[in-house]
């Protein structure tokens, strides 16, 4: 029943997930979809009950442990090839990994996404079967964490065109020199999937290569991790190379051939990302309905007023279409499929009205809203990443711009 006065977010009773209804289902089939079941009780079980105490805390090691229990039911293992000991699926049960984690804690989403998805998935693709054994397995049991490091000082949204990181290849070994930046798990994780300049007398894109990098390595620093405004628990870090040697062998793919190891690995990169952003959205969405349903005001529920139930419609039409733009991109790559546009713009699209849903949600609440005793501030301050990360909304909507005209103009 509606009730008058404060309404704590323990008397809302939100239950979790319960947005998903039969038509966001009828689009995965029987199998993905008991898998998303299947995951979703590893969440309400595992997860659910710490996301609060992950932000309020900052708490690494809860996420930690979170990534090891996921090892060790072989939910990491989710997309990993099965001689390895992984179920051997495509993006889409990551995509359902994404989306289900996020609802409940994004700290802990990004954490697993640059261990499992940014770092491992372009070893799945291009890694030698030793390159698999080694840097993969530890991996996929959740014994120790991967992250990827692309972005520097001077190339952020330039990535390519401002790499300075070099590696200079001296006999059996390259040598290492250079910064990277903002970069999740950098300085927990075992193993960075490092891009560096190896040809600094072509063009950017034709000269850079990718290593898998131990951060064992002698001369490599973690020299600071940044205090971001959302994301809390999770780490996101400076790191420093200084004359890093590491063997040849751990060249991932072709010296000078990084730019195709990169460029595969942003499509999968972006799309999983974008699952999360459906997630925190999700999550909001629940508890904004649910509280319009419970909160009086002038004698009647608040979900009876237009400026209220109104913008209910919208959040839910904007996470149904968010989804199946997510879900369209993800079934193109495992079919095979260039889908750079498709990817980019269910990436800007599902970002931003992240940010507006979680906007929304707080505008519903109203002043509790505002507090910490409602997750809504923590939805907010985590979704904010989702227009700046794994490429901003304003280079997403570039790439699609260009590829439509790239067709148009032949």
């Amino acid at each position: 029943m509606p009730r008058e006065g404060h309404i704590g977010f323990e008397d809302l009773n939100v239950e979790f997930g319960y947005s998903l209804d039969e038509g966001s289902l009828h689009f995965f089939t029987e199998e993905e979809n008991r898998f998303r079941v299947e995951f979703r009780d590893f969440v309400k079980r595992e997860v659910l009950p710490l996301a609060d105490r992950i932000d309020r805390e900052k708490n690494f090691d809860l996420i930690r442990d979170i990534i090891k229990k996921m090892g060790e039911e072989g939910y990491i293992g989710v997309s990993f090839p099965k001689e390895l000991g992984g179920m051997g699926k495509g993006l889409v049960y990551q995509v359902i990994l994404g989306e289900e984690l996020s609802a409940a804690s994004y700290a802990v989403a990004v954490t697993y996404g640059a261990s499992a998805v940014l770092y491992a998935m372009p070893i799945v693709r291009f890694g030698t079967k030793e390159q698999k054994e080694r840097f993969l397995k530890p991996i996929m049991t959740g014994e120790e964490l991967g992250a990827i490091a692309i972005t520097e000082p001077t190339g952020g949204s330039d990535a390519i065109g401002g790499m300075r990181t070099r590696a200079e290849k001296k006999g059996s070994y390259y040598v290492i020199n250079g910064e990277k930046r903002f970069i999740t798990n950098g300085s927990r994780a075992k193993y960075l999937l490092l891009y560096a300049v190896t040809n600094p007398y072509v063009k950017r894109h034709q000269g850079i290569s990718a290593f898998i990098f131990p951060t064992d390595t002698e001369g490599f620093k973690a020299v600071k991790d940044y205090e971001l405004i959302g994301r809390w628990g999770s780490v996101n870090s400076h790191l420093v190379f200084k004359d890093c040697k590491i063997p040849e062998e751990n060249l991932l793919g072709e010296e000078n051939g990084g730019l195709k190891v990169l460029m595969e690995g942003l499509d999968s990169e972006r799309t999983f990302t974008s699952s999360q952003y459906i997630g925190i959205a999700r999550s909001a969405f629940e508890i904004a309905a649910k509280y319009a349903a419970e909160r009086i005001q002038f004698k009647r529920p608040i979900r009876e007023f237009e400026g209220v139930s109104f913008k209910i419609a919208e959040m839910y039409a904007a996470i149904e279409a968010s989804r199946l733009m997510v879900l369209r991109a993800a079934r193109m790559i495992d079919s095979g499929l260039k889908a750079t546009k498709e990817v980019a713009a269910a990436k800007f699209f599902s970002a931003d009205l992240t940010v507006k849903i979680c906007l929304d949600a707080i505008q519903v609440a109203g002043g509790i809203g505002m507090t910490r005793e409602y997750p809504l501030e923590r939805y907010l301050r985590d979704s904010k990443m989702a227009q700046i990360g794994a490429g901003s909304s304003e280079i997403l909507r570039y790439l699609v711009q260009r590829e439509i005209y790239r067709k148009i103009l032949g």
